[in-house]
């Protein structure tokens, strides 16, 4: 049985974390997994959303500290991200990269490297066993993909985030919607019907249009307002030119679904 699994189911593709025995805790091979998934992911025009989860009694405890006590791991991750320069991906991130949108279904404890993964999707569901947690300060870290100090705060709010950050407080499913840290709790024996139920309705829409609007999203967050409008008219512009567009009128016309065609 593989540490980490990817299948796809209809037109949702599933990442799930498989180490139950550890609380799915995240060894180096499980991140190349994670990215050769990432890569099937951009490379299948069918797959329209993604679902990340895992199995048992939590999604992720973090990096396995079993393998980082054997040695400090590269760096070379986290510089490839300080490097990122691909203006056609929404951001850096392992799973925000992802240029369709990415569902957190989150069950159990999602701590250390667990919660960066969180944040890395563009919506979060949680089961009312998940519990967060950016531990990061007791090992003597910051967070790990760099994506606490850049994400949370544009999330939860400045406060929130540095409370978090700072304490390393484990918080329960209830308190991170309080923050609106997730969209929602649900009982744990629905939370994947949950999530694919918002895959599927959030991956209704155009292809290009979609992926358009999560990388605008992104890099909008810290962009000067004319450069981003720059951006987006150019973006706007050129989806008025596609297939889908046309498809998309007439399909509101003729009271029908669209047949996108990704062009």
């Amino acid at each position: 049985m593989a540490d980490f699994e990817y299948s796809v189911d209809g037109k949702v593709a599933v990442m799930r974390f498989n180490r139950p025995e550890k609380l799915n805790a995240i060894s180096y091979e499980m991140l190349a997994l994670i990215e050769d998934a990432v890569k099937q992911i951009g490379s299948d025009d069918n797959v329209r959303a993604v679902v990340v989860t895992g199995t048992g009694r939590a999604f992720s405890a973090g990096t396995d500290l079993q393998q980082l006590a054997q040695g400090a791991p590269s760096t070379a991750r986290v510089e490839g991200y300080a490097k990122y320069a691909n203006s056609q991906q929404p951001a850096p991130w392992t799973l925000a990269a992802i240029q369709k949108p990415v569902i957190g279904a989150i069950n159990g404890a999602a701590v250390g490297l667990g919660a960066e993964f969180t944040l890395q999707c563009d919506l979060r569901i949680a089961g009312e066993s998940a519990r967060f947690g950016w531990v990061f300060v007791h090992r003597g870290l910051v967070p790990d993909t760099g994506a606490g100090t850049w994400l949370l705060a544009r999330v939860v709010g400045l406060q929130n985030a540095a409370h978090l950050l700072y304490s390393g407080e484990i918080i329960s499913a209830q308190r991170a919607k309080e923050i609106g840290y997730v969209l929602d709790v649900v009982p744990d024996a629905e939370l994947m019907d949950r999530a694919m139920a918002l895959a599927a309705s959030v991956s209704k829409g155009g292809p290009q249009a979609t992926a358009e609007s999560k990388r605008l999203l992104y890099q909008g967050l810290t962009r000067d307002p004319l450069e981003h409008l720059k951006d987006h008219s150019a973006v706007l512009n050129g989806l008025f030119k596609t297939e889908d567009h046309k498809e998309g009128v007439m399909s509101f016309i003729e009271h029908r679904d669209p047949v996108w065609k990704n062009r």
